[in-house]
């Protein structure tokens, strides 16, 4: 009888734990995006320039008191994860010859337009390091769900000021088996009839715990917003960069915005 009780008491105890880590956990998420209304795009502005995902982009950017922003990330012809775009645009300047895609080494030694610092995941989790309360949005154009395990397994400090976005439902399961709590889903990877489902990605917004359903503003009018509220998750879209538009956006019940100013 007393060996019973006893592991009657210890089932409770378990159950109480588990329910209070998921209440930590939950609020873990929450004050991580509670204050995210703005994602300021590919870095941010820097010198009248935008979409350099450099250095000084992010710290323009920072200075200007943005604490959500989201940069670019591909890999280097050695498998080293870094902050551009892509391989297929010279962004390195006039002077440069362009060849596509470089070695981390070489990346390193390049400047964006010819004049800003590039950023390797490890420059970006040192920066990370000296800014608190300020998180990166991730765009991995070439490969997300190795990107994501790249970063895991090569700068895990990284992974609690991330935001991983995701580009189809399929990858879901696998970045939250990673340990990132903090997930959006971004549409605009999807074809045409997919990203204007609304039914299918309210349903799969209902039954996934997302921070936020991403989307292109040319989606934005006011029956696919509608549709989209229904989800419960905070709405977002991409790329405004007028007031005007921010707040007609507002008004529809859209939640915030990407932008590459600085508002």
């Amino acid at each position: 009888m007393i060996s019973l009780f006893k592991k009657f008491v210890a089932l409770i105890c378990a159950v109480i734990v588990s329910f209070s880590f998921s209440l930590i956990t939950f609020a873990a998420e929450t004050s991580v995006t509670e204050n995210m209304t703005s994602v300021i795009h590919a870095g941010g502005v820097v010198g009248g320039e935008i979409g350099t995902n450099s250095l000084e982009a992010l710290n323009n950017s920072f200075y200007n008191g943005y604490r959500y922003i989201e940069l670019d990330f591909n890999f280097t012809t050695d498998g080293h994860l870094v902050c551009i775009h892509d391989w297929e645009k010279n962004y390195f300047g006039s002077n440069y010859k362009f060849k596509g895609a470089v070695s981390l080494e070489e990346f390193k030694k390049l400047k964006i337009e010819g004049k800003y610092t590039t950023l390797t995941l490890e420059s970006l989790e040192k920066w990370l390091m000296n800014k608190p309360n300020t998180y990166i949005i991730t765009d991995i154009k070439s490969d997300n769900i190795a990107g994501l395990k790249y970063i895991k397994d090569n700068c895990p400090y990284m992974m609690r000021r991330l935001i991983p976005q995701i580009y189809s439902e399929s990858q879901y399961d696998k970045v939250r088996a990673m340990g990132y709590p903090n997930i959006i889903y971004t549409l605009y990877m999807l074809n045409y009839s997919e990203k204007t489902n609304t039914r299918e990605i309210v349903s799969f917004a209902k039954s996934h715990k997302l921070v936020a359903i991403t989307f292109s503003s040319q989606l934005a009018t006011s029956s696919y917003v509608s549709a989209l509220k229904n989800s419960g998750i905070r709405l977002f879209t991409h790329t405004v960069n007028s007031k005007a538009d921010i707040q007609r956006f507002k008004a529809m019940g859209i939640y915030g915005v990407y932008s590459d100013v600085l508002q």
